[in-house]
């Protein structure tokens, strides 16, 4: 776009803007550096034509600390990563847009996201939501295409969501076919992962405490085909939370 389009766009009413956020690291042999980010970066187009608003660049890199044993993997510092955010949703919020919705593709971005969400809400009151994509699809991901009816169904989310697994191998293949190498493909249980996240606990691990082989999961069964699947049913929950807050967010309690 150029800015006069930016500009017709914000007279015409639009005020809402989807930012995507992905990371630069490894996701095992089969697994290509930028899955956070492509994902991230399909799942946020699809939102933007749903809620009928725009769509910024990527910001293709992250906090990728407890990969950085892996050769190729990039990393921001918690420091680094919050002021380019920051300073990327004020520049928007400086435009007019009054709605900015956060599609985040690399779990440990999310927290100075929010951080930096909260922080514009009491300045500018901006409204600003932060989404996780596959987070969206916790609860019934059970009821998903390619894993109802199938041994999949017996997984536990930490191994179907795992990093490098069947989801984000699966959404990487629908970003780009032909990208991934599934001829490389491992397994490996999401135990210690479990062990070291979960709703008691969290150990800051790296990547290499919890595999050899920088994935686990089983991304043996991934597809182009459920990817996009699994992205358009992230997307269609996601749309309707964001609206719910939106809505919410504009009644007094």
């Amino acid at each position: 776009m150029t800015w006069v389009e930016v500009k017709q766009a914000l007279e015409s009413g639009i005020d809402t803007v989807v930012f995507p956020t992905g990371a630069i690291e490894q996701h095992g042999p089969h697994g290509v550096f930028g899955t956070d980010s492509y994902i991230a970066e399909i799942v946020a187009e699809n939102l933007s034509r749903r809620l009928g608003g725009l769509m910024t660049p990527l910001m293709p890199y992250g906090l990728s600390s407890s990969h950085m044993n892996f050769k190729g993997t990039i990393s921001l510092s918690p420091e680094t990563f919050s002021m380019f955010a920051r300073d990327v949703l004020s520049s928007l919020i400086h435009h007019g847009f009054k709605k900015i919705v956060v599609i985040n593709g690399n779990e440990p971005n999310y927290y100075p996201l929010i951080m930096v969400a909260r922080t514009l809400r009491e300045e500018t009151n901006a409204i600003i939501t932060v989404s996780n994509w596959f987070a969206a699809l916790q609860d019934g991901w059970k009821e998903l295409p390619g894993v109802k009816g199938t041994e999949k169904a017996q997984w536990k989310w930490p191994y179907f969501m795992s990093h490098g697994g069947i989801l984000e191998t699966s959404g990487t293949m629908a970003y780009k076919s032909g990208i991934v190498r599934l001829d490389l493909a491992t397994t490996y249980g999401s135990e210690r992962r479990e062990t070291f996240s979960n709703s008691a606990v969290s150990l800051p691990a790296r990547i290499d405490e919890v595999t050899p082989q920088g994935s686990y999961g089983d991304p043996r069964d991934s597809s182009e085909e459920l990817g996009r699947a699994w992205v358009d049913v992230a997307c269609e929950k996601i749309e309707e939370k964001v609206r719910a807050a939106w809505r919410m967010i504009e009644k007094k309690p």
